[in-house]
């Protein structure tokens, strides 16, 4: 007999996925970690994200994104879900509406349909500076004192709070933004937390940092390799504010999964790679060094940058835990698809 319950699932807005724990930092940490464990285990499948760029006529740059991330996640989780990303750069000359829009399904496997459909711009936010703590986890020095901080923006402000959490021994936190009122913004949210300093040039802050955080859309570097301390650990969120001669002089060249990374014309380390600057063995994926399959930090003296594509089981792990959390506190909006189905 046919079953005839309807395919029932919970919508969680924004708030609801706060409410759950989406903004939780030291849960994000500790939920991307075991992404990437998960990942270099072969619990995950993760087909490549798939990017469409659509430019402005007249500037040639990019106006809007759509992004399609699509993952398993095995093991004990055992969820199948995406992740539907959007970008506008018209929102951010308004200023209505974030730069980023994200929507995130988790999926039923056996019955075909979805369990929760959830916002997931803040999950993307959260996910994204995550990744940055746990680099830095393993790829800083532990002696680390002085952080800098490059773009005040949402990505920023969960970059800082990731790599604060993950490196306790950090006393000086130096931050610029072209936009100086994001930067005073933080400098306040944080205030009670952690000392931040505004600075006014990119090489004040990044001179003589032991970490290095760069979250931008720029598509030309600005970043001089002459301007980086010997041991520093950098982590470029938005991948392109590096010079080339700084990449190709670091010790250590560190991606989340470069198999998707190598294929994003738009990185300069793809460009790199295109051009014959760099190979396949030149570039480790941090998950090999979280296992202890392959070495990080080798050195005090060594330089490690550390770039991050984003990934389909970042924002899945996170949001599988926001999901159980919100069905344990009764958070969300039922819905179904039908209530009779019109073809079986």
């Amino acid at each position: 007999m046919t079953n005839s319950k309807k395919p029932e699932f919970i919508y969680l807005k924004q708030e609801d996925v706060i409410a759950a724990g989406g903004l939780d930092m030291k849960l994000a940490l500790a939920d991307v970690e075991l992404a990437f464990k998960m990942h270099g285990q072969d619990e995950i499948i993760q087909p490549n994200k798939t990017v469409i760029e659509f430019p402005d006529q007249e500037s040639g740059q990019r106006r809007y994104l759509t992004v399609s991330m699509p993952a398993y996640l095995g093991g004990q989780i055992n969820r199948a879900g995406i992740k539907w990303a959007a970008e506008s750069v018209d929102n951010v000359r308004r200023g209505d509406l974030p730069y980023g829009m994200d929507l995130i399904i988790l999926h039923d496997l056996e019955r075909a349909h979805p369990l929760a459909i959830m916002d997931g711009t803040l999950i993307t936010a959260i996910r994204t500076g995550a990744a940055a703590g746990v680099a830095a986890k393993y790829l800083a020095r532990p002696d680390s004192k002085t952080a800098a901080f490059i773009g005040a923006g949402v990505i920023g402000r969960t970059t800082l709070e990731a790599i604060a959490l993950s490196l306790p021994g950090l006393t000086e936190f130096r931050i610029f933004d072209l936009n100086t009122e994001k930067s005073r913004s933080i400098a306040k949210e944080f205030s009670g937390r952690w000392p931040i300093k505004i600075v006014a040039s990119v090489q004040e802050a990044v001179e003589g940092a032991d970490v290095i955080a760069t979250m931008t859309t720029t598509r030309q570097p600005f970043i001089e390799a002459a301007w980086l301390k010997k041991g520093c650990f950098v982590a470029a969120m938005g991948k392109n504010e590096f010079e080339e001669e700084a990449l190709l002089e670091a010790d250590l060249l560190v991606v989340d999964e470069w198999e998707q990374f190598k294929h994003y014309q738009p990185s300069l380390l793809t460009q790199m790679y295109q051009a014959g600057h760099l190979k396949d063995g030149d570039v480790l994926n941090l998950r090999e060094v979280i296992l202890n399959r392959a070495s990080g930090r080798t050195t005090a003296a060594g330089r490690i940058h550390f770039l991050s594509f984003g990934l389909a089981c970042e924002d899945l792990v996170v949001a599988e835990r926001v999901y159980q959390t919100a069905q344990s506190m009764g958070l969300g909006q039922s819905l179904s698809l039908w209530d009779r189905p019109h073809w079986l």
